[in-house]
Formats: structure tokens, sequence, C-alpha cells
């Protein structure tokens, strides 16, 4: 059987198709124009457009029948609907940080964020749509008052597809509106921002499916009537591509925007909200750490140091390989605020111990360690609340830099095996569609062979251990 997986992210959109006997048929990807996403809002339409024709390109490639339709998105967005479910507004994502002034009110409230937390998995945070639903109830009651309904990119795809509205438990996890214990819609929540139970679309698992409709089906030169599968969010479906639903088995993603990622039969949250835990599917939860910067913090110091277009970051890496790592400056990276385990949005980036003597490679350096010293922060939380994993699968474009791997696999003194599934958000997709298809399929397979292996060095692990300790000293008195 033949499965076309359909994802809206943040900068762009993808269409693949994918044969269980052959395996990836074609792909096609499109990033959006600055008038369709901003990073921090999408044009409903403009997506939509892209995102067809990223589809019809891949059509062109393979015309092979397609059995099922699997959707993947982002996991934490908001759409406005009005009373006959139009887009009032744009799409707004977890890069919409207008929100943070309004959140950090009550975030203040100790015991509000404790209780939230605890229903959630989410925090107190413009992250989550929750929280911009706050301010924009707080700032645009205008928009407020014109909305009947709310939606996420997940549920504008799969109402555009198939008329049905529902929305995924998984994506809806991400999305702080849902009781993480309860897999319900989260009514204390609601009650406190005023929100009508209507106004939430009906809660479905990812493997649910719904006929095409056939205006649909028309523009995307498919059969019509044939199961679309709701999906879930892409960090789950980075988790279901890379088989790592197993205990043991960790994810490690350094793109935009950097997570470690564990599954787990159960809730797993500590007393303090610090990491995160949202639902995957059949019963799994899902239990990771996010970091607002990753690569992004690379392309910031690029531009901010006039580099951009001048030198490439395979020029960076190599000036970054002389440094002495024992005398570089350190780095907060958070440019764009902090998500875990801090959780605040007003945080800001920082370069300390900077000598007179420290140059562009020193600093990039103190970047690309400061990156990883917040995700290492984030895994020592993580393994104080679940088992170390046994391996640990990194992917994103830390891959493209083998100085970035090594130091991460210093940092955190374990092997890292790198991920040799590619497109594996949407390998994840094909494999809920095929879960709701065939009911032998599990979804716990893992892909065929290891990827190669980064192993850590000693003395430089130790060397990374100290200057990490130095590393929390300024971020615990920022």
């Amino acid at each position: 059987m033949n499965y076309l997986a359909i994802e809206l992210s943040t900068a762009s959109a993808k269409a693949m198709i994918y044969s269980a006997e052959r395996g990836v048929l074609a792909v096609k990807s499109e990033s959006f124009p600055p008038e369709v996403s901003d990073m921090a809002s999408q044009d409903a339409e403009g997506a939509w457009a892209a995102l067809t024709r990223c589809v019809l390109s891949v059509r062109g490639q393979s015309s092979e029948e397609i059995a099922a339709v699997g959707i993947c998105t982002t996991w934490h967005s908001i759409l406005f609907l009005d009373e006959k479910r139009k887009p009032l507004d744009r799409i707004y994502t977890w890069a919409n940080s207008a929100a943070s002034p309004t959140v950090a009110k009550y975030r203040a409230d100790a015991e509000l964020c404790r209780s939230y937390y605890q229903r959630t998995g989410c925090m107190v945070n413009a992250t989550y749509p929750y929280w911009q639903y706050a301010h924009f109830r707080d700032t645009r009651p205008d928009l407020i008052e014109k909305t009947a309904y709310l939606s996420s990119q997940q549920e504008f795809l799969f109402e555009r597809l198939t008329g049905e509205i529902a929305a995924s438990l998984c994506t809806a996890s991400g999305s702080g509106f849902l009781d993480i214990g309860k897999l319900a819609w989260d009514e204390e929540g609601a009650r406190f921002l005023g929100i009508r139970p209507e106004s939430f679309a009906p809660l479905k698992e990812a493997t649910y499916a719904a006929a095409l409709g056939r205006k649909a089906a028309e523009a995307w030169k498919l059969a019509p009537g044939i199961p679309v599968v709701l999906g879930g969010a892409d960090g789950a479906l980075n988790q279901i591509g890379d088989g790592a639903l197993g205990d043991g088995v960790m994810t490690f993603s350094v793109g935009t925007s950097g997570a470690l990622r564990l599954a787990s039969p159960a809730v797993v949250l500590p007393e303090e909200p610090a990491t995160w835990c949202y639902y995957l599917t059949e019963g799994r939860r899902m239990v990771g750490g996010s970091t607002a910067g990753a690569g992004n913090c690379l392309t910031w110091f690029a531009d901010r140091m006039s580099l951009s277009g001048k030198l490439d970051f395979k020029a960076l890496d190599r000036a970054a390989e002389t440094v002495d790592g024992a005398k570089a400056p350190l780095f907060l990276p958070f440019p764009y605020g902090e998500r875990c385990p801090g959780w605040r949005d007003d945080r800001r980036a920082a370069f300390a111990e900077v000598a007179g003597s420290a140059g562009l490679a020193e600093l990039y350096y103190a970047v690309l360690e400061g990156v990883l010293f917040n995700l290492y922060h984030c895994y020592e939380i993580l393994t104080d609340l679940m088992p170390a994993p046994d391996r640990i699968l990194v992917s994103g474009g830390i891959v493209r830099s083998e100085q970035w791997l090594r130091m991460a696999a210093d940092i955190f003194g374990k092997e890292l095996e790198v991920s040799n599934v590619e497109h594996v958000s949407l390998l994840g997709a094909v494999g809920v569609a095929r879960r709701a298809l065939e009911k032998d399929y599990e979804l716990d397979r893992r892909p065929v062979g290891r990827g190669r292996t980064i192993e850590p060095d000693a003395g430089d692990a130790r060397r990374y251990a100290e200057r990490f300790e130095r590393y929390k000293k300024l971020y615990e008195a920022d």
C-alpha cells in the first residue's frame, strides 16, 4: 500500500509518498515566504496553498494509488474561528512571544503554576496556545468576542480535507488546554479563561480517520473517500518515526530549537515545573525538555556578527576546533527566551567570562557549548525522574557539524547514535496511518540498522563537566 504523509511546520510545508513495500517514493518541501509565515504566525490559506503544491509535486513524481493520508503538524498552535468556522486571524505558533508580558503576571502566582502544571503537563509560558489565548483575552477582547471555536494547524487541515471536526489527543496535549491525566479538555482551565466547552473540537486518538472529501480530492488528484488519518504533532511523530517508543531510548533533536524526549507508560512530572509531559497515542505519554535556543542561536550569532553570506558554518566549525575550551567564554543561549528548565520568557542571552583576547572563534565556540549546556541541564532533570537511557538518537541540523556532535557526546558523557532515518516526522505520520489501516502494524517498530556512533572522550568530558558547573552558577545568578 502507498501512503501520502503531509506536514505543516513553523517554516515550511512538506509531502511524501511512501510505499509499505518499497519505502519513500517521492518527497517535496516548500519554505513559506514571509507573508505566509513570520515564524510567530501563519496565514492559513497560504500554508494550505504551499502544502497543495507539495502534494501535487509528489503526485507528479509518483501517480500510484494512495491508500490513506497521514497528518503531521507542530505541537503548539492556535487558530480563532467565527460561528461559521472561518478563520478570524492568522494561526499563531509556539514562536509567538507577544504573550510574554501577560504570561509573566500569571507565572508570579506559584500555586497557580503548580496546579496548572500538574493538571496539564504544560507550564505557564507563552509557548502554549492556552496562554496565548489568555493574552488575546486581555489585549484583544474584540477578537475573543467574535471567536466561537478554537482550532489549530492540525484541526484546520483535517477539517479542510474531510469536513469533519476533530482534535488529536496527541496534538491537544501540547496546547495547554488538555488534562494530561484524564485525557479530556481541562474544565478548570477553561473556566479560568471563560471558554465555553463547545468551543473545543471532539478529542480523538491519532489513529482516528475520516473520508477525504470530494473538493480536497480533486485539488490533490486523489480518490475521494480514502481515509485521512488525524495523526499527531511533529515531536511525537519523530519519536514514532525513529522507533523510540520503547524503554531506554531517548531522541535528542537539535534543529531550530532543541528537544530531549522519552516515551513513558504513565504521566511523569516533577513537583516543581521543569520538564513537560504530553500524550503520544494508545496510552503512551512522552516526557521531555525543549529549548527555545538551538540552531537559531547560531543564525542569530552570524547575523549579529554580520557574517551572513560572508562565512559559512563549516568555516566557523573549523575555527571553533582551534579554541582552548578551558579558557573560552560562557554563553546563556536565550536570545528567544527560555523554555525548559526555567520557563522564563523574559530570560535573555548573555556572554560571560569574555577575555580581551577572545575573538570570533571563541564566541562561536561558546554559543555551540551553551546550547548543549541548556539541553544537558534538561537531561539532568529528566534522568532524575526516569532511568537514564540506554540509547540516545541524535537528529537535526547538529548532525551536519562534527564539532558540535563531538561536543555533545563529551558533555552528555554518553555514546550518541546519529539517526539514520530521513524525513522522520513524515515517517511517523506514515506509521500512524499504517496503524489505522493495518491492524497488525506495531508503532514501536525500529528502523533497520543502527546509525553511526559518536563516542565521548573521557578527558574532554571532565573539562566540560567543570565548565557546566560554571554555566549553572551563571544561569542561577541571572
